[in-house]
């Protein structure tokens, strides 16, 4: 059986069943590598990570499936007690303030997944918007659990907008990616 990568739309589509069985582990490695990326907010319970980056990119360029199957690898190695939440933190991770971010991200690693597989350009500005569009729903996830921390009045001040910035940089280094791999799978330079 041929073990390559080959170019389907927007991701890259796996050949090889041991590469596909074998690629969520390094998913759920990557995401925990670039989760370790932390700033500490003094004014929300939530710090700005890598996380969202990691699982957004890794959806942008292996599909929908492989980035679901890395997000959830990834929050199901922290309940099980791993440190492989941002500041190598465990399972209380998933049940404070910052556990609705954390769960977004499996509907975030399928929207940027499924976007990249049926977008045909695969311009910068295109990966970036399919960043951007793929933070809706881990911000959205996150301010929902994040209300019953700080009241729903606070919601925009403490559980989105301090992200917005950080996810739009995001967007960008991970449409930059996705960009740049698509032209390498293409033989572009």
């Amino acid at each position: 059986m041929n073990n390559t990568f080959v170019h389907s739309q927007g991701s890259i589509a796996i050949q090889s069943r041991k590469i596909s069985a074998f690629l969520p582990l390094v998913g759920i490695a990557f995401i925990t590598l670039v989760s370790q990326l932390k700033i500490d907010l003094a004014f929300t319970p939530v710090p700005i990570t890598g996380q969202t980056f990691a699982v957004i990119l890794w959806g942008m360029l292996f599909g929908k499936r492989q980035g679901v199957l890395a997000a959830t690898g990834y929050l199901t190695a922290g309940a099980a007690g791993l440190p492989v939440f941002a500041g190598f933190a465990t399972l209380p991770a998933l049940w404070g303030p910052t556990s609705g971010y954390l769960v977004g991200f499996i509907p975030g690693a399928w929207l940027a997944g499924w976007l990249a597989e049926r977008t045909p350009s695969r311009h910068v500005v295109t990966g970036t918007l399919i960043g951007i569009v793929a933070h809706v729903p881990i911000l959205l996830c996150g301010a929902l659990v994040m209300s019953s921390f700080v009241g729903m009045s606070q919601i925009l001040a403490l559980a989105i907008a301090p992200f917005l910035i950080g996810d739009v940089i995001k967007s960008v280094v991970a449409g930059t990616i996705y960009a740049t791999s698509a032209r390498i799978r293409n033989g572009a330079r």
